[in-house]
């Protein structure tokens, strides 16, 4: 009965306030700027000799651009949707930016769980690891870059900062 009454009164409560009435403004990066980001990242990794896939995603994750290079393996596919969708996940939440701080901030938060507790789960699909970058407005995340298939986790993320820096002036 007390989550029942808890359920209404929230919707309730927002009513009253008039947050019910109001909208939230977003914005989204254009495919253009996207496919211009991951043509750059796997371009950059393919000069330096590696085979990646690069994703660009929005801030809810979706997949807006994805190249795979060349001599990419299978499972670049996955792993540059995965730590795009890492760093778009967290980077909000943890108010980072696209330093790639957000892995390490992952590993600092996963080694200092309290005595006695379980280890930190991530949640299906995420990759805790250097290579996913957010791609801000401002202060508003608007989206993310993921590169995998580098011999390095580094490696990966110098390429995704290749495909966002080739952006980077032109998001408005």
């Amino acid at each position: 009965m007390r989550i029942g009454a808890y359920s209404l009164a929230v919707p309730l409560a927002l009513a009253a306030s008039g947050a019910l009435s109001q909208t939230l403004v977003t914005h989204r990066l254009p495919a253009t700027l996207a496919v211009e980001a991951v043509t750059a990242a796997v371009a950059d990794c393919t000069q330096r000799g590696f085979g990646v896939t690069a994703t660009v995603v929005d801030a809810d994750a979706q997949r807006i651009a994805v190249l795979r290079g060349d001599t990419a393996g299978v499972h670049t596919f996955e792993a540059s949707w995965s730590k795009a969708y890492t760093a778009v996940a967290f980077a909000p939440m943890f108010k980072l930016d696209s330093g790639g701080a957000v892995a390490a901030r992952l590993a600092q938060y996963s080694a200092q769980q309290p005595p006695g507790t379980l280890p930190f789960q991530p949640p299906e699909h995420m990759i805790i690891r250097a290579g996913g970058l957010t791609i801000k407005l401002s202060e508003e995340v608007i989206g993310a870059i993921g590169v995998g298939g580098a011999p390095s986790a580094e490696a990966d993320e110098v390429c995704a900062k290749a495909g966002l820096d080739t952006i980077r002036n032109r998001i408005r």
